[in-house]
C-alpha cells in the first residue's frame, strides 16, 4: 500500500470533530473557571465538564458531519 497524500472523508470528519471538540472544552472549561472564581475543578467535575462537551459534540455532529462532507468534496 504506497503513501497517499490525499485526505479521505473519514479524515475530514475527524478533523472537524476534534476542532469542535477541542474548542467546545476549552470554552467549558473558561466558563466554568470564571463561575467558580479560577479554583480547579475536582476530578468529579472534570468528569462532568468532559459529559457535557461530549453531549455538545453529539448535539452538532450532523453539521460537523456537513462541514467535512463539503470540505472533503471541495478537495477532489
Amino acid at each position: 500500500m504506497g503513501h497517499s497524500d490525499e485526505w479521505t472523508f473519514a479524515d475530514y470528519f475527524n478533523a472537524e470533530k476534534e476542532i469542535y471538540r477541542n474548542i467546545t472544552c476549552a470554552a467549558l472549561a473558561a466558563r466554568w473557571l470564571i463561575d467558580h472564581d479560577f479554583e480547579m475543578p475536582t476530578d468529579a467535575e472534570i468528569k462532568e465538564l468532559v459529559a457535557e462537551a461530549n453531549r455538545k459534540v453529539l448535539e452538532a455532529w450532523g453539521e460537523i458531519y456537513a462541514l467535512a462532507v463539503l470540505k472533503w468534496l471541495d478537495g477532489q
